[in-house]
């Protein structure tokens, strides 16, 4: 039996359609232990209630940091963060190989938001700096998508892009982090990730 022509079109449309559909590579509830891709990290972190939560301690003085493995080239990543107390700023990072180092790095700080670069292992060329207010205690959302040397943020709405060769490098594993306000632990401040979910490029 012959299939009329329109029906065959609307038939490859679909198709098309659920070809550029985006897969989830990652979507974290945080409310159970991390998984062992949750494999280093600096500082103490809890998961629990849907909320990845973060504070500087112990005696190495930088702030926390938890490094999760996912290998991405293009993609796009959202999630929500907040800041407390003293915290200063909240960041993702993204890396290559440990041979490699970091790749691209975006800071999104109470007042500023950053984007820096690290075109070849231990440089760093910072690629976008604008004002950005940032309130403290509040939910933030921010959605990163990576297309080629592209970078482009959205943080509660407003949109940067930047570029840069080594951003359309493989990036194998990420890291939430940042500044949440000092070696005073968490009686100073600490960093909240919540609503994590990573997908491909559609």
């Amino acid at each position: 039996m012959k299939l009329p022509a329109a029906f065959l079109t609307a038939i490859l449309l679909v198709a098309a359609g659920a070809a550029a559909e985006p897969a989830i590579l990652l979507e974290e509830k945080f409310d159970r232990e991390l998984s062992k891709e949750w494999f280093w990290g600096l500082g103490t972190w809890t998961a629990k209630d849907g909320v990845l939560r973060g504070y500087e301690s112990g005696a190495r003085r930088h702030g926390p940091v938890k490094m999760r493995k996912l290998p991405l080239k293009d993609g796009v990543v959202e999630c929500e963060f907040r800041l407390e107390g003293k915290a200063t700023f909240a960041g993702i990072i993204f890396n290559g190989s440990p041979e490699r180092g970091h790749l691209v790095h975006l800071v999104m700080g109470k007042d500023r938001l950053r984007v820096l670069a690290h075109p070849t292992k231990n440089e760093t060329a910072e690629l976008l700096n604008q004002p950005n207010p940032l309130a403290v205690g509040e939910w933030h959302r921010v959605k990163i998508e990576f297309k080629g040397p592209t970078i482009t943020a959205t943080v509660n709405g407003k949109t940067i892009t930047a570029n840069n060769p080594c951003i359309a490098e493989e990036k194998l594993t990420f890291g939430l982090g940042g500044d949440s306000g000092g070696p005073a632990g968490e009686k100073a401040g600490a960093l909240e990730f919540r609503k994590l979910k990573i997908s491909s490029q559609p």
